[in-house]
C-alpha cells in the first residue's frame, strides 16, 4: 500500500514538470536570425616570396596583358607612364609595395618584370635574390653568358643558366633582377681564341688574338702574351667601359668604347668603335651620341638627373650595332631598396662606316662638352617606339611620368641641346 502511494506521488510530480516545460518551450515555427558572413579582406592567391623563373616572377608572367595584371593587385591600379623621347617609352605597374615592377608597351603585354626587393620578395630556385653577392651569383647561376656578338656594361650580368635574366650589380651585390623575354643566342664560332689574363680582357682584333688593358681613361692593346704594346687609343674622358664585339662578316672583333659626358643640365652616352689594321687603329663607328637626358626630361619621370643611370647592352649586326639596356633611378637614402625604378630602354641602332675606314685622330679622344656638327647624333631609334613616343602635330611635345587615370600632366618640351641641333 505504501509503495502504491509513493508511485502515485512520483507520477504526479513528473506530470507537473511536463506541464511546466510545455508552457515555456518556444514555438516550433519561430524564425531564426539569418547569419551574415562578411567577405574576407585577406588577399587571395600566392604570396611572396615568389620564384624568379625564365617566364616571370611568381604570379606575374611575361606576355600577359597589362590590364589583366592590374586586376591582380589588391591595392588598386598603380600604372605609370615612363616617357622620354628617344630614351624610354614604357608603361610600368607597381606591385608588392613597389618592390616588383611590371612593364610593357601601352595597352600591350608585359615585356619585362623587375624585382628590387630582397629575399622576402623573390628569389631564384638556387636562392639568389636582391642583396646576394657577385660570388654567390656566379656559384649558383653559373658564369656569365658568353656570346662574342654581344657586349654589356660590366655592372650588368646575364647568367648562362637564365639568359633572359638581367642582374644589376651595385657595390658587388645584386641591386635589381629583371626578367625579359630574351633567349640564349646561338654562339658564333671564332677563328681565334680570345686570350685571358689578369687586369685585361681578350679580343680577336686579328687572328693572333690580343689583350686589351683598361686603366682609368686609358685603353691600350697588347699582344696575346701581354708582353708587347701594339697600340693605344687616345685618352677617353668619361670612359664607362670598352669591350670586343665580333663582326661576323669579317671574322674578327672590333673594339667598342662607351663613354658618358656630364654637364650641369645634361648627361649623354656615346659610342665609338675601332678596328686594328696592322699596328694602326681605324674607326668603324664615329663618336656618336646614343642617349641624352636633361634636367627637364628627367623630371618627366620624377627623378633628378644625377639619380638616373643607364646600363647598356650591345649587339653586333650585319651593318652596325644595336644598343639597348636598362634605365634606373635611385631610391631615397632611407629606402629599403637601392633603386626606385628599373625600366627597359628603347633600342637604338648605329651604322658602321661604309667604304674605307679613317685612321683615328686626336679628336677621337671622346666627345667634348659641346659636340661639333660632325659629332651630332646619328642614331636610329626603333621606329615603332619612336612614333608612339611622339605627340600628335600641334600638341604638347611630351608627357612625363604620371598615372594613366589623370595623375600625370603634359610637360613642355625642353630646348634641344646644342650638340643635338643640326
Amino acid at each position: 500500500m505504501r509503495r502504491a502511494i509513493l508511485g502515485a506521488a512520483v507520477l504526479g510530480l513528473v506530470a507537473c514538470g511536463n506541464r511546466h516545460r510545455e508552457q515555456h518551450d518556444p514555438p516550433r515555427d519561430a524564425q531564426r536570425q539569418p547569419r551574415v558572413i562578411e567577405p574576407s579582406t585577406d588577399r587571395v592567391g600566392p604570396l611572396p616570396p615568389y620564384a624568379i623563373r625564365g617566364d616571370g616572377v611568381g604570379p606575374y608572367k611575361l606576355g600577359e596583358k597589362l590590364s589583366e595584371l592590374l586586376e591582380q593587385l589588391s591595392s588598386g591600379p598603380r600604372l605609370e607612364l615612363f616617357e622620354i623621347a628617344g630614351v624610354v617609352h614604357r608603361n610600368v605597374i607597381r606591385a608588392e609595395d613597389d618592390t616588383v615592377l611590371i612593364g610593357g608597351e601601352q595597352a600591350s603585354t608585359a615585356s619585362f618584370i623587375a624585382v628590387i626587393g630582397g629575399a622576402g620578395v623573390a628569389s631564384t630556385e638556387s636562392g639568389i635574390h636582391v642583396g646576394s653577392t657577385h660570388e654567390e651569383l656566379i656559384a649558383a647561376l653559373g658564369p656569365e653568358l658568353d656570346d662574342p656578338t654581344r657586349a654589356r656594361d660590366p655592372r650588368l650580368i646575364v647568367p648562362t643558366s637564365l639568359p633572359g635574366l638581367r642582374i644589376v650589380l651595385d657595390a658587388g651585390r645584386v641591386a635589381a633582377m629583371v626578367v625579359t623575354s630574351a633567349s640564349a643566342p646561338p654562339r658564333q664560332a671564332l677563328e681565334c681564341q680570345r686570350p685571358t689574363g689578369d687586369g685585361s680582357f681578350g679580343a680577336c682584333l686579328t687572328s693572333a688574338g690580343e689583350r686589351v688593358v683598361v686603366g682609368g681613361e686609358e685603353v691600350s692593346i697588347k699582344s696575346a702574351d701581354g708582353e708587347r704594346l701594339i697600340t693605344a687609343l687616345p685618352r677617353q674622358p668619361g670612359l664607362l667601359f670598352a669591350a670586343p664585339l665580333h663582326v661576323v662578316a669579317e671574322g674578327r672583333d672590333e673594339l667598342v668604347v662607351i663613354t658618358r659626358t656630364d654637364e650641369s643640365a645634361s648627361r649623354s652616352w656615346w659610342i665609338a668603335a675601332y678596328r686594328l689594321e696592322g699596328a694602326r687603329l681605324v674607326r668603324t663607328i664615329d663618336v656618336t651620341q646614343l642617349y641624352q637626358l636633361s634636367s627637364v626630361n628627367s623630371r618627366w619621370i620624377g627623378a633628378d638627373l644625377r639619380e638616373v643611370e643607364l646600363y647598356l647592352e650591345l649587339v653586333s649586326r650585319a651593318d652596325g650595332v644595336e644598343v639597348g639596356g636598362l634605365l634606373t633611378t635611385r631610391s631615397a637614402a632611407k629606402s629599403a631598396t637601392k633603386f626606385r625604378d628599373v625600366v627597359v630602354i628603347s633600342p637604338a641602332s648605329v651604322s658602321r662606316r661604309r667604304g674605307k675606314s679613317a685612321p683615328i685622330e686626336a679628336s677621337d679622344a671622346g666627345p667634348t662638352s659641346a659636340a661639333s656638327p660632325a659629332q651630332a647624333p646619328r642614331v636610329t631609334v626603333d621606329a615603332a617606339i619612336d612614333d608612339r613616343g611622339m605627340p600628335p602635330a600641334g600638341s604638347a611635345p611630351g608627357w612625363g611620368r604620371g598615372s594613366i587615370d589623370g595623375g600625370g600632366a603634359p610637360a613642355p618640351a625642353p630646348e634641344p641641346a646644342e650638340s643635338a641641333k643640326p
